[in-house]
């Protein structure tokens, strides 16, 4: 689970971890957020364990920033003993659940590391767009722009999912569901709604996307009403079928 704060990647973890045990499926689900404070399911690896950001700003007089640096970087130096924790659950699906910084996790070294070390089994990134920007033909370009460097990033398979979308209307899901592959209509609308550079940036990075082939239709799901979770569960056997562990 990867996206910017407050998309919905813990929610979603408890979601979907509690979605597939009732398929009687084998799965644990690790936290790497080292300053979580609640989560809503019980994690069966907890980076925490490893490295707390509370301890770190007493033991270090580090501020929440300084300390929660300090805390993913020092998860980078476990990787292998969490790797040891994860292997010896033997569970048949994990469901990672990353910081709710995504720069934290994704353009320092622990993100990179953690993903290497899971070199063996098919790994797949869910890119949570978050809706409140999503809605917005400007933001969603920005945020596929995102899901692209995330992609660069880690070099794995990526599905592009529109988080809580029991927010949205359903005009405003068809709508972004059909700018995820309908090139021409989200040009229409970045026209439409852009302004000056906002809009000429905008148009350029649409290009870019077509040219790299990155696009593909995003799956809305809701951690609420559970939509999209039987969807998104088929992608991943796809995925898996495809990519034999």
């Amino acid at each position: 689970m990867i996206g910017t704060a407050g998309c919905g990647k813990s929610t979603l973890t408890a979601t979907l971890a509690s979605h597939m045990k009732d398929y009687d499926l084998d799965v644990i689900t690790i936290n790497l957020d080292p300053a979580a404070r609640r989560l809503p399911y019980t994690p069966d690896v907890d980076v925490r364990d490893y490295a707390s950001v509370d301890d770190i700003m007493n033991q270090l007089g580090l501020g929440p920033n300084g300390a929660l640096i300090a805390a993913v970087d020092m998860v980078a130096g476990q990787v292998d003993k969490i790797k040891e924790e994860m292997e010896g659950l033997k569970g048949e699906y994990a469901i990672i659940d990353t910081p709710g910084q995504i720069e934290l996790f994704a353009y320092r070294s622990t993100g990179p590391l953690i993903v290497s070390a899971l070199e063996g089994t098919t790994v797949a990134n869910l890119h949570l767009f978050d809706p409140n920007l999503a809605r917005y033909p400007t933001g969603f370009v920005s945020l596929s722009l995102l899901g692209l460097s995330l992609q660069f990033r880690f070099a794995a398979t990526q599905l592009a999912l529109l988080s809580k979308c029991d927010m949205l209307s359903k005009e405003e899901i068809d709508r972004i569901v059909e700018w995820s592959t309908n090139s021409t209509q989200l040009h229409e609308d970045v026209d439409s709604v852009g302004r000056g550079v906002t809009r000429d940036v905008s148009k350029m990075i649409c290009e870019i996307l077509e040219r790299v082939g990155s696009r593909s239709e995003i799956i809305p799901v809701s951690s609420e009403t559970g939509e999209g979770l039987d969807q998104l569960y088929a992608e991943l056997e796809r995925i898996w079928v495809q990519e034999p562990r």
